[in-house]
């Protein structure tokens, strides 16, 4: 296969059921995800930074005004200045891939909330790399798409 997928084939295969995760460390990855959208949600600079390697780099993919794409980036620490009360994101359907027990990529799609009113839903892509026994974030890569939510909620369901 190409390492470039195209994107409808790369939402096929998250539409299939839910992958539950069957290993401790899959379970950790997962766990670590959701622990990086509750420290958002408290607006806990602190715990996104605890649990991020340092100088890791986020990418924001949307649609662009107009059409094409738009894409942004930043580090961890851009990220964390930004963050402000009242966000929430939730993920389901989680898709684990561990690599020699010191990577792994946790992919899901999610739905982003402010101040309790959606905004989006996307796919969000987690590569965490293991550093002392522990899953940290290494970078966060996502879709930021405003029509999408009714689409991939159907993988709530399926789930």
């Amino acid at each position: 296969m190409t390492p470039l997928i195209p994107t409808a084939l790369a939402l096929l295969a998250l539409a299939g059921p839910a992958m539950a995760a069957s290993t401790p460390d899959e379970n950790t990855a997962i766990n670590t995800a959701q622990r990086f959208f509750d420290a958002m949600a408290a607006n806990d600079g602190a715990a996104v930074t605890a649990i991020t390697l340092p100088a890791s780099v986020f990418t924001a993919i949307r649609p662009a005004p107009g059409g094409g794409t738009k894409v942004s980036r930043m580090t961890v620490e851009e990220f964390v200045k930004n963050l402000r009360p009242g966000l929430h994101e939730a993920m389901w359907a989680p898709r684990v891939s561990i690599r020699g027990g010191m990577m792994a990529t946790v992919t899901a799609p999610y739905e982003f909330k402010l101040e309790g009113k959606s905004t989006h839903c996307g796919i969000d892509v987690f590569e965490l790399a293991k550093v002392d026994g522990q899953w940290k974030v290494a970078s966060l890569i996502w879709t930021a798409e405003p029509d999408a939510c009714p689409e991939l909620k159907t993988q709530k369901a399926a789930g």
